[in-house]
C-alpha cells in the first residue's frame, strides 16, 4: 500500500514540476503569437511586437535612462 501512495503522489507531482518552465520570454512570445493570429490577413500593423531580445534591449534602456524633471503641477 506506502509504494501505491509513493507511486501516487510522485505521479501528480510531475505535472506540478511543468510550472516552473513558464518565464517571462515564454510568456512575451505568447503575446505575440497571439499578435500574429489575430492579425493574419491583413496588412502589417505599424505597432506589431518585436523579438523578445529588442524588448529586453529597450527595456535596458529605459532603466538607466536617467529621469526628466517633473513638469510643475498648474492650480
Amino acid at each position: 500500500m506506502p509504494l501505491l501512495l509513493s507511486i501516487a503522489l510522485v505521479l501528480l507531482a510531475l505535472p506540478l514540476g511543468a510550472c516552473g518552465l513558464v518565464s517571462t520570454r515564454s510568456v512575451y512570445e505568447g503575446f505575440r503569437t497571439q499578435q500574429r493570429i489575430k492579425d493574419a490577413g491583413t496588412p502589417a500593423p505599424s505597432d506589431a511586437l518585436g523579438s523578445y531580445d529588442a524588448y529586453q534591449k529597450e527595456r535596458g534602456k529605459a532603466k538607466s535612462a536617467p529621469a526628466g524633471p517633473v513638469p510643475a503641477e498648474s492650480p
